[in-house]
């Protein structure tokens, strides 16, 4: 097997200027961790509108030693029409307040520099613009694979608004406090490792946790070796919607893409800055103005372009894109969402090269159902196949209007296309409603495929997902110039076109007893490996039925804290399973390392020229 030095060898690193190595003269992306201004505006309260984060991003493998930050005056909204930057403090077209940015520090190696804008140790950043550049800052040598921090202090009046960048990643060091005033702040530069404001530091680990304001794009010079530097084109599958903060790895990364990217593998660490989010789809990017616009981004690139002596901060751009682009037809999944962001970058990139990568799954847990009941048994048919159900297993029956047949249910299987299970009774049978029965994910076999997934590609439009991948591949239109396949690092080794089931996944056992009565809660699970997981990872412990479902807070040994406390008895001996995916689309960690793990670092060898 070839190591990273022979992989080099047999295939030299982009190079920068023609040579073996880089510029050093270049400004490159080169942290960890940053990502755009996207998410839920935040609003400054009573004693917290004078605010410090502390954010902290990695290095390269090679040293750095001059820097810039940006601050951006907009945000991007995320779900149905991201990547529009149309977060703002103020509406579209009138804009609302500033925010004003009364120093900014970054500390290397234990020693702060202070960051100026046009000269100023203070920026006043205002609405529905595309932010403000610190002055270049040149320190001594950063090591390779060293920690920055990144340290901003700013302001509003109470009630005013503030874009959303970071949630706070605590395990890491990060930190986040408010004051009523800017010196009570500047003293946290003497104890950094001070706990976050309580009023600030909510909701940790969920979709919910506040993002606060910080630099977006970094770029630096240093000792670049060649190698290449990732422009990335994400959605909410690169940009890693089911991680959130307390998952993050040493290095900050949350998700897949960025965890692939950044692994010491192959060619080495790759530097990268994904300029999507969540919900981000081809047919908006880098379009739009007004209420539409999505352009702001893009034109904070050709910033940086132009204080780099006409040179890019990236060689090379990695399309993850497409599961937004889904469409009724074939013609406009392709040619009308995904191929016309291509069209567009190629027109504003000429001769840089797009790496692509298909997207991941996209399947449903649930079956349509009909209930009938006599007495207190309940008799459900699934018209296209119990596919897999086993007597014992816990299903969830959801969308009967009689609320009585719904919920967590042990079945015994019965038939081909049926199963019962108990229930208490009910005066109406057959029950109404869209009745779905759910495995969550625990068998392969269960799952179906949402709209325009249906594998394999058949020509039709209904499997335009795996039609898409076949084109990438075939690099079809140009769509790409080269491609790396994602399918076998996520697909079930059982069934093809879908996620693995739980059953695929490894599980461990609960070695101590967790509740007493089923009443009195607890917020620990004892197993016999809990190295198997990570924190934001949704797990459910098995005894024949399923018991519980909850998620991981933290990990300390083989130690589980939950995030959702439960009193349901966990037996010795109880199987405790990773869940897969909450929606079909979005991987939890398990799967999310499975991935890293799957695609082979070799193919990083394909974003050289």
């Amino acid at each position: 097997m070839m190591n990273a030095i022979s992989l080099a060898l047999t295939s030299p690193m982009l190079s920068g200027g023609g040579g073996a190595g880089g510029d050093p003269d270049r400004y490159m992306f080169f942290a960890t961790r940053n990502r755009m201004p996207s998410g839920s505006i935040v609003t400054a309260a009573s004693g917290t509108n004078y605010v410090c984060t502390k954010i902290v991003v990695n290095t390269p493998q090679y040293k750095t030693r001059t820097f810039r930050f940006h601050l951006s005056g907009f945000a991007s909204t995320e779900g149905g029409n991201a990547p529009q930057e149309t977060v703002v403090t103020g509406t579209i077209g009138t804009p609302g307040n500033s925010v004003v940015a009364d120093a900014m520090f970054i500390r290397a190696a234990g020693v702060f520099y202070q960051c100026t804008f046009a000269g100023l140790n203070t920026v006043t950043v205002a609405d529905q613009t595309n932010g403000a550049w610190t002055d270049e800052l040149t320190i001594p040598d950063v090591d390779p694979e060293s920690e920055i921090e990144i340290w901003l202090f700013y302001h509003t009046a109470v009630g005013e608004k503030i874009w959303p960048v970071y949630r706070i990643q605590k395990h890491r060091g990060e930190r986040v406090w408010g004051a009523g005033d800017l010196a009570t702040l500047l003293v946290f530069k003497d104890t950094p490792l001070t706990d976050s404001t309580t009023a600030l530091d909510t909701n940790y680990a969920t979709v919910t946790q506040p993002q606060y304001y910080g630099p977006d794009f970094m770029v630096a010079k240093g000792d670049w070796d060649g190698r290449a530097i990732v422009l990335g084109l994400v959605d909410s599958i690169g940009e890693a919607r089911q991680q959130f903060s307390a998952a993050a790895d040493a290095r900050g990364n949350l998700g897949w893409f960025r965890r692939w990217l950044d692994k010491d593998g192959g060619i080495g660490r790759i530097p990268h800055l994904m300029i999507g989010m969540p919900g981000n789809g081809s047919v908006r990017e880098l379009t739009g103005t007004g209420a539409a616009i999505a352009t702001r981004r893009w034109a904070v690139l050709d910033e940086i372009t132009a204080f780099n002596n006409n040179k890019k901060p990236f060689t090379v751009i990695a399309n993850q894109m497409g599961q937004n682009d889904t469409a009724a037809t074939y013609t406009q999944f392709f040619n009308t969402n995904y191929r016309s962001l291509i069209t567009r970058l190629r027109a504003r990139y000429p001769g840089v090269k797009i790496v692509a990568l298909p997207p991941l799954g996209r399947t449903v847990s649930t079956r349509t159902v009909t209930l009938t009941s006599v007495g207190t048994v309940v008799t459900a048919t699934i018209a296209s196949g119990i596919n897999g159900l086993t007597t014992g297993q816990t299903v969830s029956i959801s969308g009967a209007a009689q609320t009585e047949y719904n919920g967590n249910v042990v079945i015994t299987v019965t038939g081909p296309n049926s199963f019962t299970y108990n229930f208490a009774g009910s005066a109406t049978s057959p029950a109404t409603g869209t009745i779905t029965a759910n495995d969550l994910y625990l068998r392969a076999s269960y799952q179906g495929f949402s709209a325009n997934n249906t594998w394999p590609a058949d020509g039709t439009d209904a499997s335009g997902k795996w039609r898409l991948r076949a084109d990438i591949l075939a690099k079809t239109s140009a769509c790409c110039d080269d491609a790396i396949d994602t399918y076998a690092a996520w697909v079930s080794a059982e069934r093809d076109g879908v996620w693995p089931g739980m059953l695929e996944l490894s599980s461990t056992m609960v070695t101590v007893q967790s509740g007493t009565d089923g009443v009195a809660a607890y917020t620990t699970i004892e197993v016999a490996d809990a190295g198997i997981f990570g924190p934001e990872q949704e797990i459910s412990t098995y005894a024949g039925a399923r018991l519980s479902t909850t998620s991981i807070g933290s990990i300390s040994g083989n130690t589980i804290t939950i995030s959702i406390p439960r009193s349901t008895v966990l037996p010795v001996g109880s199987i405790v399973r990773p869940s897969v995916t909450p929606d079909g689309v979005h991987p939890y960690g398990a799967v999310i390392d499975r991935v890293v793990g799957g695609i082979p670092q070799s193919e990083k060898l394909k974003f050289n020229p």
